[in-house]
């Protein structure tokens, strides 16, 4: 009896240990690396070639001297303020509670 439990634990085993090499293996084999997909795909490679002429880009702060530049207006509209929301937005309409008594339950 004690030989056939053992024999069904390591038939278990062996069950075990083969899924989970079947499972690393077609999740291996299914999913390609990043860099693949980036070194196949084309317009990854023309991305990757614009990021990397970005590098290059030296700026010249010498436009914010420019009376042109200067000569611009901002047409930017003020937000008033609004006013603010309850201090606790879950608690039962028409409640009191504080931020400090809201933390500690049984407590109002």
């Amino acid at each position: 009896m004690e030989l056939l439990k053992n024999s069904k634990i390591m038939a278990g085993l062996v069950v075990v240990v083969v899924l989970a090499l079947a499972y690393f293996a077609y999740t291996s084999l299914s999913s390609p690396s990043p860099t693949t997909i980036v070194q196949e795909n084309p317009v990854s490679q023309n991305l990757l070639v614009a990021l990397s002429n970005l590098h290059t880009i030296k700026l010249n702060g010498a436009i914010f001297q420019d009376p042109a530049f200067q000569s611009l207006s901002d047409f930017g509209v003020t937000i008033p303020p609004q006013p603010t929301g309850r201090r606790n937005p879950f608690a039962p309409l028409g409640s009191t509670q504080t931020a400090a008594s809201a933390s500690r339950p049984g407590v109002r």
